[in-house]
């Protein structure tokens, strides 16, 4: 029995896309080597890089264990974590501490703390994915769309209320990603669109002063010329670092601190300014190379709950990234968006590591569910 045991697990893990995972570590070690060029010199900010450095080894530990686990598990428990991370968002308003005019930190118990805005995105993948494979069938009837939008829609509430536009946009985006995968009609894709055009004024006069500002300074950047700093600073660097960038640790605009929150929000354009054009693009190639394993991932297994667990999984990733650098380059307007596995964050990177995991889970069982 031992023996046959061991030879299920071996059979198992042959399954694992180590390509997935050399890539993402890549990009998780080129991350803390460009948070540390970010913030060098800068006492205030000396240790993130280390921290940084702990966050990815414990999001390697949670990227395994959440491969080890197999994500069928996670069917039943969709609907429980559903009612667990509305709790933890609502927790965020009666203890959650205010940072930057918003409140989305919340102290657990004295324990730990934890941005239960970054659980809601995972949430959102592992309960839609669930919803849509058990009415696979319904899901050409209009009502049952509307039912997944309203499930979906309660999270995302919450979330902007703290306020956090961004993320509450992605919960949107994975949730309508999945109903396309699940095979949404055209016409309710219309419906949509159509409603989301008609609700739009009633949208900006539910947003914080700050968010309408932002994209009054996108579309004017003459409105609020201060507010326009940084972004002119991130098109300075972008623009500084030609083919093949100024090198590590010396860009000019980084190491004088003219660039700010150049270690979270704005290390795309840090990195631009050490790399150049060729640097910049080699990363977008790699996050690339990513979303496209993970929908070959999608594509292999049979199984519709896993399949739409990967396509959410790449669709957060698509978003945050194509969002993140469209920011930097002033094509979209500036929200809290970290480039994936590159921005200092531990919740975000943490994040991005179960998601990856949930995908290898997947790939490692893709062959089983055809038997």
């Amino acid at each position: 029995m031992t023996a046959i045991l061991q030879t299920h697990r071996r059979q198992l893990w042959k399954h694992f896309d180590i390509w997935l995972l050399a890539l993402v570590t890549l990009l998780t070690i080129f991350g803390i080597a460009m948070i540390r060029s970010a913030t060098f010199e800068s006492p205030e900010l000396a240790d993130l890089p280390f921290v940084q450095i702990r966050w990815g080894v414990i999001g390697l530990v949670v990227a395994f264990v959440a491969a080890a686990i197999d994500y069928r598990y996670w069917q039943p428990l969709s609907r429980p974590l559903y009612f667990f991370i509305l709790a933890a968002l609502a927790w965020v308003f009666i203890v959650g501490d205010v940072l930057h005019g918003a409140q989305r930190w919340a102290n657990f118990f004295g324990l730990f703390f934890i941005q239960p805005s970054e659980l809601a995105k995972i949430g959102t993948i592992l309960w839609t994915a669930d919803y849509f494979s058990r009415n696979r069938e319904r899901i050409k009837e209009f009502k049952w769309v509307i039912y997944s939008a309203i499930y979906s829609g309660i999270p995302a509430v919450l979330v902007i209320l703290q306020p956090d536009l961004s993320t509450a946009i992605i919960i949107g985006v994975i949730w309508f990603a999945l109903i396309f995968a699940a095979g949404l009609k055209w016409q309710h894709i219309a419906a949509f669109v159509g409603t989301g055009v008609l609700a739009a004024p009633i949208a900006w006069l539910a947003l914080a002063d700050y968010q309408k500002l932002r994209i009054i300074q996108f579309i004017n950047p003459a409105v609020d010329d201060a507010a326009y700093y940084n972004i002119r600073q991130a098109l300075i660097s972008i623009g500084s670092g030609g083919w093949f960038g100024e090198g590590y640790n010396y860009a000019s605009q980084v190491n004088l601190r003219f660039l700010k929150v150049r270690h979270t929000d704005f290390i795309f354009s840090a990195l631009s300014a050490e790399f150049g054009f060729v640097g910049s693009m080699l990363v977008i190639l790699v996050m690339f190379l990513i979303i496209a394993r993970i929908l070959r991932v999608a594509r292999l297994t049979p199984d519709p709950f896993g399949g739409l667990i990967c396509y959410g999984v790449a669709a957060m990733l698509f978003y945050q990234s194509v969002f993140n650098i469209g920011m930097n380059m002033s094509l979209l307007p500036v929200t809290g968006l970290p480039l994936p596995f590159l921005s200092y964050g531990g919740s975000s990177l943490l994040t991005f590591m179960f998601a990856i995991g949930l995908v290898e889970s997947v790939a490692l069982r893709h062959k089983l569910i055809e038997y």
